[in-house]
């Protein structure tokens, strides 16, 4: 292990970042709307720019999807349909990857050629998606006689990070021990921070693994954040971690928790910082309830973390009614600096997802019956961090 190598025993465990959500009706209150962005809408099929959701190997069930955005570029991983594509902004498909055992080849035109780079790829189930300056990664698995059981967390080792330019072009796989390493446990996020340092979140047994990496792949440090020691269980009561993120410049860690004190079924949410060189905790940021209506019985709801920006403000959503959600950023010290509702398609309620560039750029996925819809809504401009 070299010098710039640590590793980190700490607290808690990380969940999905995907926001889903079965929405009921609440009524909202507060805060000036934040205009959407409305780019462009995938039809639900096989084909180049469309999204198999549905329906797959003779089974009518929903999938999943992953969003990033990087440069005006929109990078769109399709789960179970085994393909990723980049469009911009326009909605334009510019890169197309796409495993041909579950997808048709893409149609000639006239020319012979298509109007998009088409590569092709075996992808098992590709999931997490994440930009970084010259292409993309997302996370899949391996072939069986490539897994591993690791005896004493009972995890499977068995997903690797593929890295591609933004033509499509295949330039290797991130591993444990670096570029061409071993697998890594389950993946739940991987977060390009702002010098292009790469840091992979893993879900094991008991807590979590966080491996961090230079932009070309050098091993600096792996984080182990352990359910038994979260803060707040001090108190004799119960603790639930939502959420486990990098900050984009800082080598700190921010965990969204819940904590649940003895005797009582109301959580109190809070937002941590954990110092990766002093491996200590900051005092918790905390937050408040959002929304929920009283007559109709609609309890409040605890904020979803999405991210910190590079100016340090966090930023948090929350569901407000079928088509409408409560963002809020807050600065380090956990005062509300903005607070504005974000409008949505009240009819695409079969799968939401939110994702946040470094600058507060916040881009949404959003699924109905019919086609899904790709928004974002220009957080970096009200952050002030525009670029």
């Amino acid at each position: 292990m070299t010098g710039r190598q640590r590793f980190i025993t700490a607290a808690g465990l990380l969940i999905s970042l995907a926001v889903l959500f079965n929405i009921t009706s609440c009524t909202p209150s507060g805060g000036s709307g934040l205009k959407r962005h409305d780019l462009f809408t995938l039809p639900l099929g096989t084909l180049p720019g469309e999204l198999d959701w549905f329906y797959r190997d003779g089974y009518r069930m929903a999938g999943t999807a992953d969003i990033q955005t990087r440069d005006g570029l929109v990078f769109i991983s399709g789960g179970g349909a085994g393909k990723v594509m980049v469009f911009n902004s326009y909605g334009d498909l510019l890169t197309y990857v796409y495993d041909p055992v579950k997808n048709p080849s893409p149609a000639l035109n006239e020319n012979g050629d298509t109007n998009s780079t088409v590569t092709s790829w075996p992808f098992r189930k590709p999931n997490t998606i994440a930009a970084y300056d010259g292409g993309f990664l997302v996370d899949d698995g391996v072939e069986q006689e490539r897994q591993v059981m690791d005896s004493d967390s009972g995890a499977i080792f068995d997903r690797v990070v593929l890295r591609f330019n933004r033509e499509g072009e295949y330039l290797g796989h991130l591993g444990r021990e670096g570029f061409g390493g071993s697998p890594f446990p389950y993946i739940t996020s991987i977060d390009v921070r702002e010098n292009g340092d790469i840091v992979v979140s893993s879900r094991v047994p008991g807590g979590w693994l966080s491996y961090w990496y230079s932009s070309v792949g050098h091993p600096l440090a792996t984080v182990k954040v352990l359910e038994s020691q979260l803060p707040g269980l001090e108190d004799g009561g119960n603790v639930t971690v939502y959420s486990v993120r990098p900050d984009p410049v800082k080598m700190v860690l921010h965990i969204r928790l819940d904590v649940y004190p003895a005797g009582s079924n109301l959580p109190q949410p809070r937002l941590y910082d954990l110092s990766l060189s002093s491996l200590e905790y900051s005092d918790p940021i905390v937050l408040k309830f959002n929304g929920g209506n009283s007559s109709s019985g609609i309890l409040p709801v605890p904020p979803v973390y999405l991210g910190t920006l590079i100016n340090g403000n966090h930023m948090m959503i929350s569901p407000e009614g079928p088509d409408l959600y409560r963002l809020t950023l807050i600065d380090p010290q956990g005062r509300i600096v903005q607070n504005r509702r974000l409008k949505v398609d009240g009819s695409t309620t079969v799968y939401r997802h939110f994702r946040m560039q470094n600058d507060g750029l916040l881009t949404g996925i959003f699924f109905g019956p019919e086609e899904a819809s790709v928004s974002w809504w220009r957080v970096d401009k009200l952050a002030g961090n525009e670029r």
